[in-house]
């Protein structure tokens, strides 16, 4: 129930963000339109929408470089493909569904609650969202901090929707709990989620950015 809620929360700032950024931004290319709205004033979320005919699958993701992982924890009405993965060292989170008119609705509140910040401290929520990443107040991966493991392997984990604890990230102690993604990119029939460039998460991506002329060109 409490998800639910939160979700349904989610869903109603949807359109409300997208409006203030649609004032407040923001032009892409002539094929998109760029909205920059919630997180924080000096780091935003930045949402891209693509107009596209082209009906995306896995493997155009794969042709230009995403490296798929593991399927996400929590469910994604409508999809077919859900699944975290890296390109360009960094991870970037998929959502494939049947229509782009899919992807627009379903795939927008899907990518809201999984880029979703707090208001009060700008982290993740305790609940609904599938990948956070621990970071203390410098950037730095808190979990390498107290491990010595390899950034990509602990800097984005899952969050584990059935634990005790929503502190508690594959057994380890996280203070500092952020969404992994910070901006999407709604394409076509496709949803794609970016973690930020360099260790500060709030950083816009490189990758949603570009990713337009990537799958296109």
């Amino acid at each position: 129930m409490n998800r639910f809620r939160m979700l349904r929360r989610v869903e109603a700032l949807t359109m409300a963000a997208l409006l203030v950024g649609l004032v407040a931004i923001a032009c892409g290319s002539d094929d998109s339109v760029v909205f920059s709205g919630g997180g924080d004033e000096d780091n935003p979320k930045v949402i891209r929408m693509v107009e596209s005919a082209q009906v995306f699958s896995e493997g155009d993701m794969k042709a230009i470089g995403w490296k798929g992982q593991n399927d996400f924890v929590l469910e994604y009405p409508g999809t077919t493909v859900a699944k975290w993965g890296f390109l360009n060292s960094k991870e970037v989170g998929i959502l494939i569904y049947a229509s782009a008119d899919d992807a627009k609705t379903l795939g927008v509140t899907a990518a809201d609650a999984q880029t979703f910040r707090r208001d009060e401290d700008g982290q993740a929520p305790d609940e609904g969202i599938d990948r956070i990443s621990c970071r203390d107040a410098a950037g730095q991966s808190a979990v390498k901090a107290n491990t010595g493991g390899a950034p990509k392997a602990f800097s984005a984990s899952y969050l584990d929707p059935d634990a005790e604890s929503s502190d508690d990230i594959q057994g380890r102690t996280c203070s500092n709990r952020y969404p992994t993604y910070n901006d999407y990119v709604v394409i076509g029939n496709m949803v794609v989620m970016c973690e930020g460039d360099g260790r500060n998460l709030l950083e816009a991506s490189t990758n949603c950015k570009e990713l337009q002329k990537w799958l296109t060109q």
